[in-house]
């Protein structure tokens, strides 16, 4: 089992080795057993979204960030998550 706190500032990057910036949130929804992680966001924009929050209510859930969905992941090691190169 991983941690949620081990995913955050992550690199990104796609299989060819293009890299994507860093992990700055989470998104999860509920689960019958718990919760299910559903994805990473990545990008300045998810990282200014985490530390002020959104300033004006958006039907955008990851406030201007890049959703990775975590079916895209590839491989994950220490500090680097691999993801598929269709998901850029």
């Amino acid at each position: 089992m991983i941690r949620a706190s081990e995913l955050l500032g992550c690199a990104v990057q796609t299989e060819s080795g293009k890299r994507l910036g860093r992990v700055h949130d989470l998104r999860a929804e509920a689960d019958p057993s718990g919760w299910k992680l559903t994805g990473l966001v990545i990008g300045h924009s998810g990282m200014l979204s985490r530390l002020v929050g959104n300033q004006h209510p958006s039907p955008d859930p990851v406030g201007g960030g890049q959703l990775i969905p975590w079916q895209a992941i590839t491989a994950l090691q220490d500090g680097l998550i691999t993801i598929h190169d269709t998901q850029i």
